[in-house]
């Protein structure tokens, strides 16, 4: 099936349907949990301090140019990334997931609309961090012209730090 058929990607911020969003970046939260072996939380209270104070208020987190896209299937959430303003022209992607039944197309297609967003919002640089297993999704990156660069925050777990420079 073509990835794009009744896709349609919405700003969930600017369009209010944030408990969307919220949802899936729980979900995201709760599997990076699992995969670095920590507890996972049944429910958006149990996770940590700093991951919950994101859930809690997604627009605060997410302050223009910031935003937070969501991919829908037949008005169903499938998917979802972040984009988080740091420096002036520099911003961080954050928690590109995909639920697992429709995987195979969107991360892409939520890549492609992030970056027009961040082009058209006066960001010139996206940074990101993932997970050193996260060997897909780091593919995915490198096709869409991301490199390694020098951490820009600390992570305590292992990742790799990646940058694209926007035209």
């Amino acid at each position: 099936m073509d990835p794009r058929a009744t896709l349609e990607i919405v700003d969930a911020l600017t369009v209010r349907q944030l408990s969307d969003a919220t949802n899936l970046v729980f979900e995201y939260m709760a599997a990076t949990l699992d995969e670095v072996g920590w507890p996972v939380p049944a429910r958006p209270s149990e996770l940590p301090e700093d991951w919950r104070r994101e859930v809690d208020d997604l627009a605060a987190f997410y302050p223009p140019p910031g935003t937070f896209l969501v991919a829908y299937r037949r008005q169903r959430p499938i998917g979802g990334v972040g984009m988080q303003a740091r420096e002036p022209g520099t911003a961080e992607v954050k928690h590109l997931y995909v639920r697992p039944g429709e995987r195979g197309g969107i991360g892409r297609l939520l890549m492609a609309q992030l970056h027009r967003q961040a082009a058209t919002g006066g960001i010139r640089r996206l940074v990101l961090d993932v997970l050193t297993s996260r060997t897909h999704v780091i593919d995915l990156y490198r096709r869409l012209g991301y490199t390694d660069t020098e951490p820009y925050t600390v992570v305590p777990v292992p990742v790799i730090f990646m940058e694209l420079l926007l035209r």
